[in-house]
């Protein structure tokens, strides 16, 4: 069933890629797909959370109020993209970054299980956020540090979420 409605997403992404390459709105291609696939995508999970046990404060609850908000933040882009108050993404000078950002977040997602979440959280935001050419960096460190400490407080401690810890584990 999972599958299928994959497929069908796929096959629905295609079609309003193709409608939008060759309609008037042509330059907002990029402006409309990445909306579109976040749309899809949440209503996919969406789908996947109505699996989960049903409780009244159950584990479909936080995902749900991601995918709501993913939902309606990305109808609201689309809604400015055909009212006409988004204007055209300029061309990619950098053409490399977004194949070095791909490479890097999927080596973020294979560090997480060895070294932990918050020390490749820690790393990523840093390695990101020069990637990016970002100058200040000692506010790099604080951002990442910060965000490394409000996970931990937030999801570990408030509200017991358990965090891969890696090689860390025998410490906790």
């Amino acid at each position: 069933m999972l599958l299928a409605i994959e497929i069908g997403v796929l096959i629905g992404l295609s079609a309003i890629g193709i409608l939008v390459r060759f309609s008037r709105m042509r330059q907002y291609l990029g402006n409309i797909l990445v909306p579109c696939c976040l749309i899809a995508l949440s209503l996919v999970f969406l789908a996947i959370t109505f699996r989960f046990r049903v409780e009244e404060a159950g584990p479909a609850l936080i995902p749900r109020l991601w995918i709501y908000m993913i939902l309606v933040l990305s109808g609201i882009i689309l809604g400015q993209i055909f009212s006409g108050k988004d204007e055209v993404v300029p061309k990619i000078e950098r053409t490399g970054l977004l194949l070095l950002v791909m490479v890097t977040l999927i080596g973020y997602f294979i560090a997480i299980s060895f070294i932990g979440y918050f020390l490749s959280t820690f790393l990523f935001i840093v390695l990101l956020l020069n990637m990016l050419s970002y100058r200040k960096k000692l506010l790099i460190y604080l951002i990442a540090g910060g965000w490394c400490l409000f996970s931990y407080l937030v999801f570990y401690k408030l509200l017991y979420i358990q965090l891969p810890l890696g090689f860390f584990e025998s410490l906790f």
